[in-house]
């Protein structure tokens, strides 16, 4: 008699409630071999069936969701004996009114007719308790998820809204640099920032993107870093595979390039970054190193903003044990490792 999830018609679930009652009625004939016998459960059994029936959905459809779910318990007991006594009084007067029309019955006795319906009412009470209640347990299990999966998109939308601007501000003040130095690249630049808005703006909106199209991203970021860095600025980005055949949440590559570029960058000594993507089998790997600059006794803990922080938080939530990141900082070498399984 529970509804089957994913079952919304309400008249299926009626159905299913009319043939278990009928097969509960009809199943003990199958058992009883005389013909008197079977005329006589039909003519006492029917009305038993009707009161285990009526004190079903007395606490089913009324008393469980009126007081027991509202954490009324004594007037839901209270009215829970009120109906058992109704069952009771029921049970007497049809005793009363068919006494001598039903032929071997039993000689008439008052307590033993009041009280008859009484194990039957209980185990009315008892299904219809477990039924609701189990259907209340899955309703509300339902729901929990359902809030959390709406806040697991409120909080990914809230950590991609603080990324671009992130992004944005880092890309503006390269351009800026650019401007100052009045150089033939500013125009470069302004198309590439169009490209990287362009895919913030309009792919990122998407669940999932193509990885090629993150890649080609990075790519355009990378260019747009290296229009403003020194020629001894090595940088090396390597792609193994068919990135095509994969789909990533997108920007979540991003922080960790950009977080090399803002640590691991000397205009004074020679500096390198190290970029790798391999693609494996149901498998992406993803590795980042860089060499620390150090400027002013700042380490890379203290100015690693909220890119780094929110990009952990985004695997924790979108990869729950299918990823691990590994980041080491020896005071020299800094290291990203990050796999994530599909």
């Amino acid at each position: 008699m529970v509804q089957i999830p994913g079952l919304r018609s309400k008249s299926y679930t009626v159905l299913i409630h009319i043939l278990v009652w009928v097969a509960f009625l009809l199943v003990p004939l199958i058992f009883i071999e005389s013909a008197t016998g079977r005329e006589r459960f039909m003519m006492l059994g029917w009305f038993l069936q009707f009161l285990m029936a009526l004190y079903f959905y007395y606490n089913f459809l009324y008393l469980i969701p009126r007081f027991l779910l509202r954490k009324k318990i004594w007037p839901y007991f209270l009215m829970l004996i009120l109906g058992l006594i109704g069952i009771c009084c029921l049970n007497l007067i049809f005793a009363i009114s068919t006494e001598g029309v039903i032929e071997h019955r039993h000689p008439f006795n008052f307590w033993h007719t009041a009280f008859f319906p009484f194990y039957p009412a209980v185990m009315a009470f008892a299904l219809s308790s477990t039924v609701r209640l189990t259907m209340e347990w899955f309703k509300n299990e339902h729901q929990k998820k359902e809030m959390e999966a709406e806040k697991l998109s409120s909080e990914l939308a809230f950590l991609k809204s603080q990324v671009n601007p992130h992004f944005l501000f880092n890309i503006l003040n390269n351009i800026c640099s650019l401007a100052r130095k009045k150089s033939d690249e500013t125009e470069n630049a302004i198309i590439k920032l169009s490209q990287i808005m362009r895919y913030m703006l309009q792919d990122s909106k998407d669940e999932k993107v193509s990885l090629e199209k993150e890649v080609e991203y990075l790519q355009s970021y990378i260019e747009l870093q290296r229009l403003r860095l020194p020629e001894a600025v090595k940088i090396n980005f390597t792609i193994e595979g068919r990135p095509e055949l994969y789909s990533i949440e997108p920007l979540l590559l991003i922080p960790f390039i950009e977080n090399a570029f803002k640590h691991g960058v000397s205009y004074q000594d020679c500096s390198d970054i190290s970029i790798r993507l391999v693609c494996l089998s149901r498998e992406i790997a993803f590795t980042v190193n860089n060499h620390i600059a150090r400027r002013n006794g700042d380490n890379i803990e203290q100015g690693s903003g909220i890119g780094l922080k929110n990009v952990t938080r985004r695997l924790d939530l979108l990869y729950p044990g299918k990823h691990q990141l590994n980041i080491s900082d020896d005071g020299h070498q800094y290291n990203v490792e990050l796999n994530i399984q599909f």
